[in-house]
């Protein structure tokens, strides 16, 4: 039995090196001249690139087999208008990816009517979201073991084995005029979004 576990152990660990596959994937970033890439502590990160627009710490109830748990966060960095939005992922304080998000914009760009029908739509980076539609009714989550990631707009299959995807479930009541929305999200991203009954007035 422990030799099976030990086997999950090391199988879950030599898969994470690469587990965070987003659909547009960047090298590396430059700030202040200085190229940060796969790797580097978070420590230089934030003094090459200043505070982060958002921070994004993945913990939830959703717990790994065997016991295996990932220290992951995800730093936003979004500039303004006519620069890329950047978000990097750390793994146990370093670099694991770095993700671009679309371009940048000031908050009060980004207000969408959220409550109409494919206003929230795969591939949204969670910033956006939060920016866009606030904070959810309700929220859970956590990791599952997976042989399926998707970006939102494009899903990735392992051929054989499992990895780790943060996977998130937040519900939205737009009050009793309203059909509720659940969406559903992958490291990050929105990867789908349903409609179920009709909210209410608080």
């Amino acid at each position: 039995m422990r030799a099976a576990w030990m086997a999950v152990v090391v199988m879950v660990g030599s898969l994470l090196a690469g587990f965070v596959a987003p659909a547009s994937a960047a090298d590396a970033v430059r700030c202040a001249g200085h190229l940060v890439e796969r790797g580097d502590p978070a420590i230089d990160v934030r003094h090459y690139c200043g505070e982060p627009t958002f921070v994004d710490p993945w913990t939830g109830s959703g717990a790994l087999a065997y016991g295996v748990s990932f220290d992951m966060e995800a730093w936003t960095y979004n500039r303004g208008p006519g620069r890329l939005i950047q978000i990097i992922v750390f793994r146990n304080g370093k670099v694991e990816s770095i993700e671009n998000a679309g371009y940048g914009f000031q908050p009060g760009q980004s207000q969408i009517g959220c409550s109409r029908a494919g206003a929230i739509a795969g591939g949204m980076s969670k910033y956006r979201l939060l920016v866009s539609c606030g904070e959810p009714d309700q929220r859970s989550g956590g990791f599952i073991l997976s042989s399926r990631f998707s970006g939102g707009g494009q899903e990735y299959y392992l051929s054989r084995g499992i990895f780790p995807v943060y996977r998130e479930t937040w519900i939205y009541n737009f009050g009793a005029s309203r059909l509720q929305r659940e969406v559903t999200l992958e490291n990050g991203r929105v990867v789908s979004v349903d409609t179920l009954g009709r909210g209410f007035d608080r």
